[in-house]
C-alpha cells in the first residue's frame, strides 16, 4: 500500500513539475493573454558595446534603461525565468506584448491580493518579499519578489497559497500609444 501511495505521489509531482515547457510561461500566463515568453530574448542595462563579443546577440528595442537583445538559441532554460549574470552582465528575462509588439521586462514586480489585511504582511515574511507598495485596497500590495531561483516556480508556489486570493506578475514594458 505504501508503495502505491508513493508512486502516485511521485507521478502527481512530476505532473506538477513539467507544467510548463519552456522559460517564463507561467509568467506570461499570469500577465494576460497578450503576453508570449522569448526564451531567447533578454534585457539589459548593459549597451551593445558594453556586451562580451561571444554574446552573440542582436539588439532588437529600447524599453527606457534596458536594452533588449535577441539570441539565436535559448538564453533561458526552462528553469531560468530570473535574472542571471553572465561574465558580470546581468541579463533578466522578456516576454512579447503581441498586442503592442514590445517587449516587457520581468522584474520580479507581483501585486499580490490576500483574503485578510493581516495576510500582505504574512506574506511578505513567510516569502521574504518586500512590500514596495500599499494599495488603497488594503487587500493589496505591491511587491518586489527578488530574488528568485524561477519565477515561473514562485508562480506554482503562490497558486497553492492559501491566504492569497489572486496575484499577478507587473512588468516593464513602454506605454502602448495607438497611432
Amino acid at each position: 500500500m505504501k508503495k502505491i501511495i508513493l508512486s502516485i505521489s511521485l507521478l502527481l509531482f512530476s505532473i506538477a513539475s513539467q507544467a510548463y515547457t519552456e522559460a517564463c510561461q507561467l509568467v506570461a500566463e499570469k500577465a494576460g493573454k497578450e503576453y508570449q515568453s522569448k526564451p531567447n530574448r533578454f534585457a539589459s542595462i548593459s549597451a551593445p558595446e558594453d556586451l562580451p563579443a561571444s554574446f552573440e546577440v542582436n539588439l532588437i528595442e529600447r524599453n527606457g534603461m534596458w536594452f533588449i537583445y535577441q539570441a539565436e538559441q535559448e538564453w533561458f532554460a526552462k528553469e531560468e525565468c530570473a535574472p542571471k549574470t553572465i561574465r558580470a552582465v546581468e541579463t533578466v528575462p522578456v516576454l512579447l506584448n503581441q498586442m503592442t509588439g514590445r517587449n516587457a521586462v520581468v522584474n520580479g514586480a507581483f501585486l499580490i491580493k490576500t483574503w485578510q489585511v493581516k495576510h500582505i504582511d504574512e506574506i511578505a515574511g513567510r516569502y521574504k518579499f518586500v512590500k514596495v507598495t500599499q494599495l488603497p485596497n488594503r487587500f493589496t500590495a505591491v511587491f518586489d519578489t527578488k530574488p528568485q531561483a524561477s519565477y515561473d516556480q514562485l508562480i506554482e508556489t503562490l497558486k497553492v497559497e492559501k491566504d492569497i486570493e489572486k496575484f499577478v506578475p507587473l512588468l516593464s514594458e513602454p506605454r502602448y500609444r495607438p497611432r
